[in-house]
């Protein structure tokens, strides 16, 4: 279990306690039911998802009292992205970051498709300047992935580096710190949206719309599925799949394979 699910699953469990202001141990089978039927009506499906897990998790595997869990539904996570933005509203986008900052974060999930998380936890480190590559430690299932970066994101790089200076992360909060290092995964959405808004623009876009935008714009630039599958760290191709749908690739037609036979 990761760092952020830790904390996602405590906070399940604090809002709980809260909403019925009751220790864990008093609430009931029915207490479960009727916060989670509250709390629906405001918050999207995933995070009703991570919500019911978090209290089978705590319910069923901490105290060892399944009883009390048998009715809390599994709500399935949305198949959609979302909107995505076009290639004048990204134009949009990084025109409107104003600080090497604000581009940074911006250049690193789209550019390289990062989640929030993993933006926010990189250290100095994890680069290799002679490689152009950005290692991703414990990311999402506590897997490492290797990604190259290009010359944009190595010019927003210098840009960031030389205004900032970091010494160990990449980005640090100018307000309080983050519990793993760095800034938090909200800090990260605090920058996204302000550019958002800054931009004028009327989609709802987090950090993980531009990592849907990344992974669509992948595919119609001619990549393949199995590549992106590695660079977004994805456990399953069925994640990876749901992007076709998106994408409108431009298809090449190839030699017969009966061609690269004799030819070679």
């Amino acid at each position: 279990m990761t760092s952020s699910t830790i904390i996602n699953y405590a906070r399940s469990l604090r809002d709980l306690m809260e909403y019925h202001h009751a220790e864990a141990d008093a609430i009931t089978a029915r207490d479960i039911l009727a916060f989670l039927a509250e709390r629906e009506k405001s918050i999207g499906k995933s995070t009703l998802n991570t919500l019911c897990c978090a209290l089978k998790y705590f319910f069923g595997k901490v105290l060892g009292d399944p009883d009390r869990i048998v009715d809390i539904p599994t709500p399935r996570k949305p198949k959609q992205l979302g909107e995505l933005l076009t290639t004048s509203e990204l134009k949009q986008l990084f025109a409107a970051a104003k600080t090497s900052k604000h581009r940074l974060v911006l250049s690193l999930i789209y550019g390289l498709g990062l989640r929030a998380g993993e933006v926010a936890r990189i250290r100095l480190h994890d680069f290799d300047a002679r490689h152009r590559t950005l290692i991703i430690r414990n990311a999402k299932g506590g897997k490492q992935r290797t990604l190259p970066y290009d010359e944009a994101v190595r010019r927003e790089l210098i840009a960031y580096f030389r205004d900032e200076k970091p010494a160990d992360y990449l980005f640090t909060s100018t307000t309080r710190k983050s519990t793993t290092g760095g800034i938090s995964v909200r800090g990260v959405q605090y920058i996204v949206r302000a550019v958002v808004k800054r931009a004028g623009l009327t989609k709802k876009v987090c950090p993980h719309t531009l990592r849907h935008c990344f992974a669509v714009q992948y595919l119609n630039h001619g990549g393949n599925l199995i590549r992106l599958k590695q660079l977004l760290g994805h456990a399953h191709f069925s994640t990876t799949f749901r992007y076709l749908s998106y994408a409108s690739p431009e298809l090449k037609d190839i030699p017969s394979p009966l061609s690269f036979l004799f030819d070679a």
